[in-house]
């Protein structure tokens, strides 16, 4: 089965990263990035439109246009979460100092704060992913952080922060 998907994005960054996405995929499944116009239409007139819109091409309209029925899919993609916990016997400002310059390291900017947690994101090659880290306490420094996100970008960042906070924190 085919789809057609509308993706919109908001900066270049953005279009070029589906464009590799296209590339990778083309391998697996028959991916269509027509030049030209692209749209979709609701009409109970379908000949209709489809006769005006061959009148006002050049050419051979037949071989220029392609029409597919379609229906809305429902995105049932749920995004993946994991959460890591550590105990920590340092005090809290060098626990915060340490996992402001971990993230800062895997490239993930300061985004805001939720409560008691400071939000954050990344880009990975492996995909996008925030992570919300909460800090409590002193002396014996409480740290969760949850990782949130699509594809293995959830596992591959968990993996690495495990890595080391456990080196951080000696265990």
């Amino acid at each position: 089965m085919g789809y057609i998907v509308f993706v919109t994005y908001d900066n270049d960054a953005e279009r070029k990263r589906i464009d590799y996405l296209l590339d990778k995929w083309s391998s697996r499944a028959t991916v269509k990035k027509p030049r030209g116009a692209v749209f979709y239409i609701e009409t109970d007139e379908p000949q209709e439109f489809l006769e005006e819109l061959f009148s006002r091409l050049e050419g051979n309209a037949g071989e220029k246009v392609e029409v597919y029925s379609a229906r809305r899919v429902e995105n049932r993609i749920k995004a993946k979460r994991r959460t890591l916990e550590y105990t920590i016997s340092e005090e809290r400002k060098v626990v915060e100092r340490f996992i402001d310059y971990l993230l800062s390291k895997m490239n993930a900017g300061y985004s805001h704060s939720e409560n008691e947690a400071k939000v954050y994101s990344v880009y990975t090659r492996k995909g996008r992913a925030t992570i919300r880290a909460t800090i409590d306490g002193d002396g014996r420094t409480k740290v969760a952080l949850e990782i949130e996100g699509y594809g293995d970008a959830v596992d591959f960042l968990a993996e690495r922060i495990d890595e080391e906070l456990k080196l951080f924190a000696g265990d």
